[in-house]
Order: C-alpha cells, then structure tokens, then sequence
C-alpha cells in the first residue's frame, strides 16, 4: 500500500474517534439536563409535606402557611400541606425529620438558631447535625439588638462600664437555652460579668421591666424592639453584630461598644441568628431533587404573590439561596470559640 493510502485510510479511522470525543461531553451534559428535568417530574401529581415545629397560629407557623401556599405550584406538586409537630423546642420534629426517607416529599421549617445552640450545646435528645441537612433556602432571618430603657441614661458603652464599675449589669432574658437567653449570656460576658435575670414569660414582659428601670439591658430580635420602641418600652442600642443595619444607619454595631477580643464571639452569635427561619429536608437527598426543591422555593419567594401575601400578613421575609445558607451555616459551626461553646453547655446545665 503505498504512502498516501496509508494517511487517508489513518485519517478516516481517526474520525469516528474523534467526532465521538466531541459527542462525550455533550452526551454527559444531556445527561445532567435529562438527569434534573427527571429529578423535578418525580414531584409531580405528589403532596409534599412540610413540617412546623410548633403549634398552628403562632409566627412560625404563618411563615411555613404562606410558603407553602405558593412553593407547591412552583415545584409541581399536587399539593403541599403544613403538619405542625410541637414538642421540646423543635427538638421533636427535627429528629424526626433527620431520620425520615430523603426523597424531597418532607421538609422542615427549622428555627436554626435553637438547632446549632442545642446540637453544640449538648442538649440532652439531639439526634441530629445542623449542617448535614439538605438546606432549601431561608425565608427571614432579623438579626437580634440590644436594647435599653427609653428615657433611661445608657447612650454608650461607657455608660455601660460606669454601672459595671458599681454594680453588676442587669441583663434581662427569657427561657434557658433560648437563642435570646445565649445573646443575653454572651453579652453578660461582655459586661464585665454582668448578670443575666430570667423568669421572664416573653418579651413583652422583659421591655416592661426595662421600661420601669428594673434591668439594662435586653437582647431581642429588631421586630421585637422596634415594636417596643412604639410602645415606648425600649429604645435601640446595637446591633448585635459587627455591622450595622442600612435601615437603621445611626445604631452602631455591639462590636463597636465592647473589647476587641469578642469580636469572634459576636460574629459567630450574629451569622447563627441571621440563618433565621429556613427549609431543608433530611441529609442525603438526591442532589438534582434538591435542587429542585431550591430552584422552586427561589422561584416562591421572587414571586408577587408571596411579597403581597408577606405584607398582607406583616411577616418580613429575608430569603437566602439554599447553597448560600448550607455555607453560612458550615462557617459559623466550624471551630467555634471554646468560650462560645462554653456558654452554649452552660445554656442548657452541661
């Protein structure tokens, strides 16, 4: 055979091979395409069903009614419906959902806040790890402040400092192990080892006793203290944060009052706050369900409909994409500060 025949037969042999090679990526990509699409055509003529671990009628039960009013459309499902499932704090339900089949037919709205305290804290009854659940987004998520009298005689830290230098810093809180109580402990700390005084039953109960000067200082959530203010029962001191809020540009942030060596410390207590109210379903689901699941709760809460719904019912929403949150959450449970976990096992008597 001579030369020539011998390169055109080497270049035909060459070219099945290689319009394969170029036929392989796209091959896979259409997979991936098929893989997805196939992924979201299991939701559809099926009820999914969404978890709140609290009664019916109270704020986070509102928040999962009114996502879940529009996310099921938006999935394709038949329907998605909200079983409350009340019980030791949320403990509960979350457990429960930990365990149950990872196939995108039941996800939780979790307070994840309580959920990192307790796993880090050592609460007796957790069974799960915050940051393995499959994470679908958050809906809200207000950063707490500190708040003081209205008409009382802290504006600063040194004002703070002043008291702390005769008398212990009262701190009011609510229940044990509540992330509100965990803010209060951490800023006792702060304080110079002021104290924190419970027995409160909520809130409201805590701004009328800073209002008649029985305490200082008070953590809560900004609707909280801004409802307060209205009333006249506390005015805003700080963010409890290292930032401030653009919609409240002249309260500085707490890490401006205090030493520089919490600075940690308050980020960590502030990004575990900020990851709010928020979906995930059991750790281990599919990773094309999932995120179905996410494309359809992002496609909810751009929608029209939910704002309106959220403004109709006065229920702020602060969405946060489900890949976002998983790695918010990862950041602030990874290496916490030994001083923060101490606080925590102290939270719930370990």
């Amino acid at each position: 055979m001579s030369k020539d025949r011998m390169d055109v037969r080497r270049k035909a042999e060459a070219k099945p091979f290689f319009l394969a090679a170029l036929a392989l990526p796209f091959a896979l990509a259409s997979g991936g395409v098929a893989n997805a699409a196939d992924s979201c055509e299991f939701f559809k003529g099926k009820t999914v069903e969404m978890v709140v671990p609290f009664s019916a009628g109270g704020g986070f039960d509102t928040y999962g009614r009114m996502v879940a009013k529009f996310m099921g459309d938006q999935l394709g499902a038949a329907n998605m419906i909200v079983r409350n499932q009340p019980g030791a704090g949320g403990l509960l339900a979350t457990n429960q959902t930990w365990a149950t089949k990872p196939d995108g037919l039941t996800i939780q709205l979790i307070a994840i806040s309580g959920m990192v305290a307790a796993e880090l804290g050592g609460a007796d009854g957790v069974l799960f790890k915050t940051n393995e659940f499959s994470w679908i987004g958050r809906i809200s998520g207000e950063p707490d402040v500190i708040t003081t009298a209205p008409d009382g005689g802290i504006k600063t830290g040194e004002d703070v400092r002043a008291i702390a230098a005769e008398r212990k810093v009262r701190v009011g809180s609510t229940g044990l192990g509540s992330p509100q109580y965990i803010g209060s402990q951490l800023l006792a700390m702060f304080m110079d080892d002021g104290r924190v005084i419970t027995g409160f039953s909520g809130s409201q109960e805590v701004y009328t006793s800073l209002q008649r000067g029985e305490l200082d200082l008070f953590v809560s959530s900004l609707s909280a203290a801004e409802a307060a203010e209205k009333a006249e029962t506390g005015r805003v001191l700080w963010i409890f944060g290292t930032e401030g809020l653009p919609e409240r540009p002249n309260v500085p942030p707490l890490s401006s009052a205090v030493d520089a060596k919490f600075e940690r410390l308050i980020q960590v207590q502030a990004d575990i706050t900020s990851a709010g109210r928020a979906l995930a379903g059991p750790p281990g689901m599919d990773k094309d369900r999932l995120q179905c699941l996410r494309d359809a709760f992002d496609r909810t809460m751009a929608s029209d409909e939910l704002k309106a719904e959220a403004k109709m019912l006065n229920r702020p929403i602060e969405p946060l994409a489900g890949s976002q949150l998983a790695a918010l959450i990862g950041g602030a449970m990874s290496e916490p500060p030994p001083e923060y976990l101490k606080v925590l096992r102290s939270s719930f008597n370990k």
